[in-house]
């Protein structure tokens, strides 16, 4: 009987190939985790950061243009509208100013300055609404890029668990295959023992016989 040599794997199905291919994939993406994970991570932190350091909403109408646009247009306008109040009650009265003329054009110009006044009241409305825009625009930038750096993790470990289960089932395909192939041999080597130690004992009893005979015939 031929001496039967040590356990040696045949991958004739390519199970141990693509497991080595699965694990090595697994591996290439596990070790690839900086370039994957946290993406958006810098956008995530400088607008964080833009939120928690937002200044305190504060308004200076002398500093908004279009107040001060405004501002010189009702000055403007209230002036010419006092001079001419006056004149046309200088007039009335045959050409000499009065007090009640002088009243009368300065509470048209004063009309003027209350109009003016709700033109701030709406300028500062303005930048407040403005304000409160720019303070919800980082906050939703923020969050959008907190979402996508979020959703670039998970699309990542998911995949990484997609890659480990199929190296898992790549190497239990082998190993259920190279410990079937394993049992077969191992079979083989059992059954040839037997058959050394069977063949064994056959000599030995021959050698026995022959020795019971030839003393038998000795006497």
């Amino acid at each position: 009987m031929a001496k039967l040599g040590a356990f040696k794997y045949s991958d004739n199905a390519g199970l141990q190939k693509a497991y080595k291919s699965a694990e090595s994939d697994y591996n290439n993406w596990y070790n690839s985790a900086d370039k994957h994970l946290n993406q958006y991570q810098s956008d995530v932190d400088a607008l964080y950061n833009q939120v928690m350091n937002q200044e305190k909403f504060s308004y200076d109408p002398q500093k908004d243009q279009l107040f001060q646009m405004y501002k010189q247009q009702y000055m403007n306008q209230g002036n010419r509208a006092m001079q001419n109040q006056m004149g046309i009650a200088a007039a009335a009265a045959g050409g000499y100013n009065s007090s009640a003329a002088q009243t009368s054009a300065q509470n048209t110009f004063q009309g003027y300055m209350d109009a003016l006044s709700d033109k701030a009241a709406q300028t500062y409305q303005n930048a407040l609404d403005m304000y409160k825009y720019n303070q919800q625009n980082i906050l939703d930038r923020f969050n959008s890029a907190r979402e996508m750096n979020n959703a670039g993790n998970e699309a990542y470990y998911k995949q990484l668990d997609s890659k480990a289960q199929r190296m898992n089932n790549a190497y239990t395909a082998f190993n259920n295959d190279r410990n079937f192939q394993y049992s077969g041999w191992n079979d083989n080597r059992t059954y040839q023992q037997n058959q050394n130690i069977f063949n064994q004992n056959q000599k030995n009893w021959k050698k026995e016989f022959a020795l019971q005979q030839k003393l038998y015939k000795g006497k």
